[in-house]
């Protein structure tokens, strides 16, 4: 495995685990409803970062259309969740941060 595609799969786990830990506070009480596109949307980031992962692993031919759609939603999520001052709002929007860098620029 190259360097490149190293530095990938470690961004996505990490944008994945953080979206993860992000979505999980709205399952510990009901979140108020200004909270919920940030739950979903680090939800959904989390799902496509595993996937991407996958693909970037196997070297799978659709790999940079999954990236490209990637690196669009890390950046939906990062937007989204700036807005709130929590712990975990923080990290995912770090985390997304550094996945949506690491999409846009894996196969450049």
């Amino acid at each position: 495995m190259l360097p490149r595609q190293q530095h990938v799969l470690n961004a996505l786990a990490m944008c994945a685990a953080a979206c993860d830990q992000c979505a999980a506070l709205g399952l510990q009480d009901s979140p108020a409803a200004y909270h919920l596109r940030s739950f979903r949307l680090s939800r959904d980031c989390a799902d496509l970062c595993r996937l991407a992962a996958t693909f970037v692993a196997r070297e799978a031919e659709h790999t940079p259309h999954l990236l490209r759609e990637c690196a669009e939603l890390c950046r939906d999520c990062a937007n989204e969740c700036t807005q709130f001052d929590t712990a975990q709002h923080r990290a995912c929007t770090e985390a997304c941060r550094r996945g949506e860098d690491a999409c846009r620029t894996a196969f450049v």
